[in-house]
Formats: structure tokens, C-alpha cells, sequence
């Protein structure tokens, strides 16, 4: 069976880091007319020590619960309602 290999980006990757730390890649494609983010956190279940796993679920699960400044799942619904696809994983 044939392994199909992905091409390499028609366009050039650029890479930046900001003053606050964020590290930044832009992928632009002057041929798609959307826009996509994506934003990944250097965190997670990797970096818990051992006897102290499974915090970087719970928090993945509580920040979907709201604050006191935005009800439960508002981003969400903010996000779908602009046409955004909104997803968590650890």
C-alpha cells in the first residue's frame, strides 16, 4: 500500500516572537479566501510532574465553564457565530 507523503507548504513559513514570549508562525495563502488562528499552549499533560497528572484536563474543562465576566461556553458561541470551528485537547 502506498504512504502518502504531505507536500510542503506552497508559500513560506513566517516565524516571530513577541516581547511577552508568544511565538508566533505565520502560513499565508494568498489563494484561500478564509482566515484561520489557531493558538497552542507549550503546556500540558507532558509537563505535569509525576503524582500530579491530570491537571491540564481539569483546566482544559474549566475554562469552558464561564467567569464572572462571561457566561459558560459564551466564547463559544462567539467563536461558532463568526463561522470558527472552537476545539480543546490535551
Amino acid at each position: 500500500m502506498p504512504v502518502r507523503v504531505p507536500s510542503l507548504p506552497a508559500h513560506p513559513l513566517h516565524r516571530l516572537s513577541l516581547d511577552n514570549g508568544l511565538r508566533v508562525v505565520l502560513a499565508p495563502d494568498p489563494t484561500a479566501p478564509v482566515v484561520a488562528v489557531a493558538v497552542y499552549y507549550d503546556v500540558g499533560m507532558r509537563s505535569e510532574p509525576l503524582g500530579r497528572t491530570g491537571f491540564a484536563h481539569l483546566f482544559e474543562h474549566v475554562m469552558f465553564q464561564g467567569s464572572a465576566h462571561l457566561p459558560k461556553l459564551e466564547h463559544a458561541r462567539q467563536v461558532q457565530g463568526s463561522g470558527g470551528v472552537f476545539n480543546g485537547s490535551t
